[in-house]
């Protein structure tokens, strides 16, 4: 059985595919030539057999896409005749505002989830993926707990984002990454609990639930219910519980992902469970930092195809 399967984009913020040394090259590279730097990424997911993008942080966003092509015309253009869909956005704005000020920034938030939901709905796409900000390091001082009176205003700010998105026609889905204040388990659940179903559902990726040493199938199995997308991503073992949460904690993941497969993932409970999953969209890889993503996707999309086709009804 062949599927429809997608990517994130930052399968492509590998400084070597790009012939630079550094991550802030990259974007300098994207400045320099945008439609260049986007027909590049275009004609590498059309040579992978990819259908479905996720965008994301810059240089890899709504923004730099439409910038690059000119309009979203041009962009929707340039996607058809390669055979390329929008299907989601990653929304990263609560990482970057500090929880303290979310109520004075709640018009901006809000604001910028009704642009993002405009240009899926413009794109075809369907869900908007939101991270939320990070836990502070085990042990800092002075000790910060992910309870009920910290998680019951974000979770009130998250029931309004997603009214926004369903407004237009698209779910706002919460993602879960590792070392953020909804990936373990436990902090899913109580995110689950207290958003509203109607207009918070979910985006689980396996391996930051695994990083956090989660099993995935259990959050699933819990959730399968709001699951509207899947971040297919696997990892080798839990990290530490003590690690230093910093601004390089995104960088350091990487040494625990491995392809789909290698892990710790077990990817056929998964396609069983999403057999039951209300998706909006098909798979979607996440292979981050790819130096060489052409083979890499194609690796995954014949593990997922082969995955996919032994929990077909």
């Amino acid at each position: 059985m062949q599927v429809k399967i997608g990517t994130d984009l930052v399968t492509f913020y590998n400084p070597a595919f790009w012939g630079v040394r550094t991550e802030a090259e990259v974007a300098t590279v994207a400045a320099a030539d945008g439609r260049a730097f986007w027909t590049r990424i275009f004609d590498s997911l059309h040579d992978a057999g990819i259908t479905g993008l996720e965008l994301t942080f810059p240089p890899f966003d709504q923004a730099g896409a439409v910038a690059a092509f000119g309009s979203e015309a041009a962009l929707a253009h340039a996607l058809k005749i390669r055979n390329l869909e929008i299907w989601s956005d990653f929304f990263p704005a609560l990482d970057r505002i500090p929880v303290h000020e979310y109520a004075s920034a709640e018009p901006q938030i809000l604001a910028q989830v009704d642009a993002a939901a405009r240009f899926l709905v413009a794109m075809g796409g369907k869900v908007l993926v939101a991270g939320l900000p990070c836990r502070r390091t085990f042990l800092s001082e002075p000790p910060a707990f992910v309870d009920l009176a910290f998680a019951a205003p974000i979770a009130s700010l998250l029931n309004r984002m997603g009214f926004a998105t369903a407004r237009h026609g698209i779910t706002l889905a919460i993602h879960t990454e590792a070392h953020t204040i909804a990936c373990a388990p436990r902090d899913v659940d109580l995110f689950m609990l207290l958003t509203d179903p109607r207009y918070v559902s979910l985006c689980p990726d396996p391996a930051h639930i695994i990083l956090e040493g989660g099993n995935p199938t259990d959050v699933l199995t819990r959730h399968v219910a709001r699951v509207v997308a899947m971040h297919w991503k696997d990892a080798t073992s839990a990290m530490p519980v003590d690690t230093p949460i910093g601004q390089d904690i995104h960088t350091r993941h990487r040494a625990y992902f491995c392809e789909l497969g290698n892990g710790q993932a077990n990817f056929a409970q998964l396609a069983a469970l999403l057999a039951r999953a209300p998706l909006r969209c098909g798979p979607i890889m996440e292979l981050d930092a790819c130096p060489r993503p052409v083979p890499a996707l194609q690796r995954g999309i014949t593990f997922i195809n082969h995955m996919v086709g032994e929990n077909a009804p």
